[in-house]
């Protein structure tokens, strides 16, 4: 237990290091550095420890409860948490930049980098020290029919979920009320980005189906996985006021975990029985923390 703690503990320290170096050499607006310069670097560091603290833990989690080892887990591992925890964390950003004073699309694109810089710098070293060398992965096929009804289905739930936050959680916190009245965007198109980013969350979320042999931890991965896209929120942000920020964490995660809930309930389905012949070999998934 106490190897796996350092080894973990390594991992972190390799994310934040990984990180930090991406926002330094990566483009940003100057706009955006006059900010951030006026921000206490060691209160940022300890919020950034803590994010980069619960993205190796999920990534831990996922390895140590999967059948999938090696190239063939580090893909499915990268593929999840770089398109859940950057890309579609971000995409709607792309489209409001405009409400976020001297921030630039080339700053998303940043931001979008830098996650996937820390994940590739860790992956493989969680990888390394935690996969299952045990383990066998089950292969699996999807059904497409089945699978297009199911992510329309996601699509609409994540747009009724936002709605329902916005109605009865929004409106009754004076500061978030009064931050986004000050938002202009197009109706319309915030409709469609929040149904895409619907799906989009649910389609990346397929590999854990393969990797994972359980529904319960199934589900348990997707709700971590999602959580992922709420740590910024904990990092102080030139861009958001600190009451803002804190508003909007509490109800990100929230809505994420019990969206993740929802997903994982919907895509998990029915799972064929495993294959029980003699001449079989067995699927062996151990279930650890």
């Amino acid at each position: 237990m106490v190897k796996v703690f350092f080894k973990l503990l390594l991992c972190i320290v390799v994310y934040t290091v990984a990180n930090l170096i991406a926002n330094i050499i990566l483009p940003i607006s100057p706009e955006i550095m006059e900010a951030t310069a006026t921000m206490n670097p060691l209160l940022i560091m300890a919020f950034l420890s803590i994010g980069s603290a619960w993205i190796c833990f999920t990534m831990y989690f996922i390895i140590r409860n999967t059948g999938f080892g090696g190239k063939n887990l580090f893909l499915n591992l990268v593929f999840v948490m770089f398109f859940i925890m950057s890309f579609t964390r971000n995409i709607d950003t792309w489209f409001i930049v405009g409400a976020f004073p001297g921030m630039t699309r080339m700053d998303i694109v940043t931001v979008i980098l830098t996650g996937l810089i820390s994940i590739l710098a860790t992956a493989p070293l969680l990888v390394h020290f935690f996969q299952n060398k045990d383990g066998v992965a089950e292969k699996q096929e999807f059904n497409l029919k089945s699978l297009a009804v199911k992510l329309g289905i996601v699509g609409a739930i994540y747009l009724a979920l936002d709605i329902f936050f916005a109605l009865f959680v929004v409106t009754r916190i004076e500061v978030l009320r009064e931050y986004y009245s000050t938002l202009e965007v197009n109706s319309e198109m915030l409709v469609f980005f929040r149904i895409l980013r619907g799906i989009l969350l649910g389609i990346f979320v397929l590999p854990l189906k393969k990797m994972i042999k359980t529904k319960r931890i199934f589900i348990v991965s997707i709700c971590l996985v999602y959580l992922c896209m709420a740590v910024d929120l904990l990092l102080p942000s030139p861009l958001l006021p600190t009451n803002i920020r804190i508003a909007n964490l509490i109800k990100m995660s929230t809505s994420m975990i019990l969206f993740g809930i929802i997903v994982g309930n919907i895509m998990w389905g029915k799972k064929p029985a495993l294959n029980k012949r003699a001449n079989s070999p067995p699927v062996i998934c151990k279930f650890a923390l």
